[in-house]
């Protein structure tokens, strides 16, 4: 007999914790688990909608990062000269005393732009990778 569900522990901010823990008992769900589920399928299929990328593309790719963690400004600044064939300008916006937001306006083959999200994700200190591409005539 197979189990319908299978387990898996998380490590979360305290922070993060309240606020899923807001979620669920302003009534949105049952639990922690139905809550943590569904925002495993939304990330799940966002990243799909990230991956697997061709064709020649535009849009922007937005990164939410820490800019005083160690490194990850010169990694970030470092990647924009290594892709200096895709990245055609950055914005840089200080949202507070240590949260940066940079846009990034990406033209290229879906290949080249996914090969950049692939190098920033796992750059410390980054919280949030998110590419948004948008349909242009040429």
């Amino acid at each position: 007999m197979s189990r319908a569900n299978d387990r898996m522990s998380v490590t979360l901010p305290p922070q993060l914790l309240a606020e899923l823990d807001g979620v669920v008992e302003a009534g949105e769900y049952g639990s922690r688990s139905e809550a943590a589920r569904d925002a495993l399928r939304a990330f799940v299929t966002e990243f799909n909608r990230q991956t697997g990328l061709s064709g020649s593309l535009s849009g922007t790719v937005v990164v939410l990062y820490e800019h005083d963690h160690s490194g990850v400004t010169e990694r970030m600044t470092d990647l924009q000269h290594d892709f200096s064939d895709t990245i055609i300008a950055v914005h840089h916006v200080h949202l507070s005393d240590h949260l940066c937001l940079e846009s990034i306006a990406v033209d290229g083959t879906g290949e080249r732009i996914e090969t950049l999200l692939s190098k920033l994700r796992p750059l410390k200190g980054v919280h949030r990778v998110k590419l948004t591409v948008v349909e242009a005539d040429r």
